[in-house]
């Protein structure tokens, strides 16, 4: 039994790295999270502590039979969180019972991550547990320390929700004389809710607003098109800044769409470009006149993160890029109509000397 369990340890920690090179790219950031996770499985109790549970001084001791059944169903409550996109931490409690016996165990454990924030999330858990076992004829024991490793992986059904498969092996030393130490794998499926992760801090959204322009330094200007159902944007000649047309932002939003997030894989690409890598830039994001000047400050940051984050996850390192909101007081365009332009909805790349 136990070259059985070392033999499937070794090819689920085979198939795990497979898993994470079949990650797809992030669409929000789960950094920072709190990750609550249910879920119901079996456990298959090691066959030392099965007779260890029939046989004693009150026979049987435990169960209510001779012949206790070895897989028994299992539920699990965790409640965890990610510190960042590889390390998170979690506390919970399994619940299995079969034959009259019920096993209770608290664990602790910390969790590593191939890439949190991807659809697909393979990961290894490793950490402390102990099992508290109840039958009949009032019998309980308990082990005086118990470890486990374990393997798993998250795939993401919407940006909160996920799905959670999860194996993990314990080995359990306990008080009782008769039951010495046990393996104890558990196999379980269920699913984590995300709460919303890592936010700008509020001073940096609430900088104030600089009606000067900011200096700039001559580059060459790259004009991005693609197919979008507005009318594509006139054409702007700068040769001082990096304009992303294209990029202009639903109204009072800073998602980006996927016709957005497009034209940032071929704007981390020229980034990641030899010719470019050691160069830096500020992601400066605008939004047009309509609203107060403060709520546009806030949004145009908001805007500015969002690019930055999706090409820090496309590859481009994130010391090269700073998210600077400057809300309407850049515009390209006429705020007429009461301040509607959605032109000036914007983000721009500007290079940085230091």
């Amino acid at each position: 039994m136990r070259t059985r369990i070392i033999k499937y340890a070794i090819a689920l920690a085979t198939v795990v790295p497979a898993l994470a090179l079949a990650q797809q790219q992030p669409t929000v950031d789960r950094v920072q999270s709190w990750e609550f996770s249910v879920g119901g499985g079996v456990t298959v109790l090691d066959q030392d502590l099965l007779d260890s549970l029939t046989t004693g001084p009150l026979n049987p001791r435990f169960t209510n039979g001779n012949d206790p059944s070895r897989i028994v169903p299992t539920g699990v409550v965790r409640l965890g969180y990610n510190f960042t996109n590889n390390l998170g931490f979690s506390l919970g409690t399994a619940l299995a019972a079969g034959s009259g016996v019920k096993y209770l165990t608290p664990f602790g454990a910390v969790t590593a991550t191939f890439n949190l924030n991807a659809k697909t999330s393979p990961f290894l858990t490793a950490g402390l547990q102990g099992t508290r076992i109840s039958g009949q004829n009032n019998s309980r024991t308990h082990p005086t320390w118990g470890a486990h490793l374990g393997a798993g992986v998250r795939s993401m059904v919407s940006d909160h929700l996920a799905l959670r498969l999860e194996g993990r092996i314990a080995r359990e030393f306990y008080q009782d004389p008769d039951v010495k130490a046990a393996y104890l794998p558990v196999v379980t499926l269920g699913i984590s809710y995300f709460t919303h992760g890592r936010r700008t801090p509020a001073a940096s959204m609430m900088a104030p607003a600089c009606n000067c322009p900011p200096a700039r330094v001559r580059v060459d200007t790259v004009r991005i098109m693609v197919p979008a159902p507005k009318p594509p944007p006139v054409p702007i000649v700068l040769r001082d800044t990096l304009v992303l047309e294209g990029i202009n932002f639903d109204f009072d939003k800073a998602d980006l769409l996927a016709d957005d997030q497009e034209i940032l894989d071929r704007v981390a690409s020229a980034l990641n470009d030899p010719e470019w890598v050691r160069a830096r830039f500020e992601v400066a994001g605008h939004t047009s006149g309509l609203g107060t000047k403060e709520y546009n400050l806030v949004l145009s940051q908001q805007r500015a993160d969002a690019v930055v984050a999706y090409l820090v996850s496309r590859g481009v390192a994130s010391d090269r890029l700073t998210a600077k909101g400057y809300g309407e007081a850049n515009p390209l365009y006429p705020n007429d109509n009461e301040g509607r332009n959605w032109r000036n909805r914007r983000v721009e790349l500007r290079r940085r000397t230091q």
